[in-house]
């Protein structure tokens, strides 16, 4: 779908006037209708863009009011005006009752004839989906299946405007709780659950094309996956990450409430590594939703420091680390009703500071210390060499990630 800020941009549309809820140009539009009837409400559905000369007002502008608040009722995308011998302006009561509902209201002078308008919406729009649907194709093609020929995928993008030859880099951007969310702005059915997601991603799409990028996009399942040009920053080139940062304000003006995180996967300059970037996006995004363990909601592959290095080994070769290292300590802990193994965790991470991991465990000193101790004793090796401590430790960051599954790519 098309929002109202696309529709203004339309050549016919020039001499288009928004004269209030400017700050709802992002509603999209289904479909355009013109009905010129006394009681147009009927026969609208939610989402049309519609059209009115006033003719069947028979002069009577209260009625407009009635009709605006219908249209704002049912969710249409916005109201057109034809300005002339019916309706000479938009009275001002209209004009603040659109402003406080954020609902679009344009005027259209009389010269500009309304089937050229509705042409060349339609025609938009029918191009839009048509251009949606066949990047969609081409990114499942990329991103999903093993790669054929990436010389005619290159020129299919360049079809659509796009230059794969250059360096790229595959980002995810993922609503977080999203049932909750739904729920709490009571979207139940279908239809509402779809112009939901539209919405979604025409803002992010919107949003990148304001700040000037060509960004090939599609959304899968509940998410946006985006192929993003890697920018020389040595050259003065934005990172990505600050750009989606651009795209997440823009997102929590709109869509009050919803959180959202995002996944940056490696550059690749070939086609063939471009499913390794968007695999990498998608294991990083389940990682960290899953451990919380940013505050920042964009995450980077390239800045995962050892979890890059834990992530290229696998999980079977991981797996059997962990038995070897972490497992005796687990043992103990079943057996005797202790807490070695996160006691570990904690004391990591208080970069090995005995007072403040006693402190976070709730437990004396001297009962840390006999943890320790115990710890050294179990694994056969001291917490006091450089090597072993890091040996160590791997385990335990192993240990949380296994348990969360995140060393696997589906």
């Amino acid at each position: 779908m098309i929002s109202c800020r696309e529709v203004i941009g339309l050549p016919s549309l020039a001499k288009l006037n928004i004269v209030a809820g400017r700050s709802g140009l992002d509603r999209l539009v289904r479909w355009v209708h013109f009905i010129d009837l006394p009681d147009v409400i009927p026969w609208v559905q939610g989402g049309e863009l519609l059209i009115i000369t006033g003719i069947g007002l028979n002069g009577d502008l209260d009625k407009l009011k009635d009709i605006v608040k219908g249209l704002i009722r049912k969710n249409l995308a916005g109201l057109i005006v034809n300005i002339g011998p019916y309706i000479k302006e938009i009275p001002a009561e209209v004009v603040s009752l659109a402003e406080q509902a954020r609902f679009p209201i344009f005027e259209l002078p009389w010269e500009v004839k309304i089937i050229e308008v509705t042409r060349e919406i339609c025609s938009h729009i029918v191009m839009k989906q048509t251009e949606e649907r066949s990047i969609k194709d081409f990114l499942e093609q990329l991103l999903l299946f093993p790669l054929a020929d990436p010389e005619v995928l290159i020129q299919r993008a360049a079809y659509f405007g796009y230059d794969l030859a250059k360096p790229h880099q595959v980002a995810i951007l993922s609503p977080d709780l999203l049932n909750e969310f739904l729920q709490s702005k009571k979207v139940k059915d279908e239809k509402s659950l779809v112009a939901f997601k539209a919405r979604f991603e025409n803002i992010v799409r919107d949003t990148l094309r304001f700040d000037g990028r060509n960004v090939l996009q599609m959304q899968l399942a509940d998410d946006i996956v985006l192929i993003m040009p890697y920018e020389n920053q040595n050259a003065g080139g934005r990172k990505n990450s600050d750009i989606l940062l651009v795209v997440f304000d823009r997102l929590a003006a709109e869509i009050p409430g919803l959180a959202v995180a995002a996944a940056l996967g490696g550059k690749f300059e070939s086609l063939h590594d471009a499913r390794k970037s968007y695999l990498q996006a998608t294991q990083v995004l389940r990682c960290f939703s899953k451990l919380k363990a940013a505050a920042n909601p964009i995450y980077e592959y390239e800045k995962l420091g050892i979890y890059k290095l834990l992530f290229e080994i696998g999980s079977d070769k991981l797996a059997l680390y962990y038995q070897e290292v972490i497992e005796p300590l687990n043992e103990y802990d079943r057996k005797n009703q202790m807490d070695l193994v996160n006691s570990l965790f904690v004391y990591f991470e208080e970069k090995c500071n005995a007072a403040k991991t006693a402190k976070r465990l709730f437990v004396h000193r001297n009962t840390l210390d006999y943890r320790l101790r115990k710890i050294e004793e179990i694994t056969s090796r001291s917490l006091d060499d450089p090597y072993d401590r890091l040996t160590l430790q791997l385990g335990v960051i192993v240990g949380r990630q296994i348990a969360n599954d995140i060393f696997s790519f589906d």
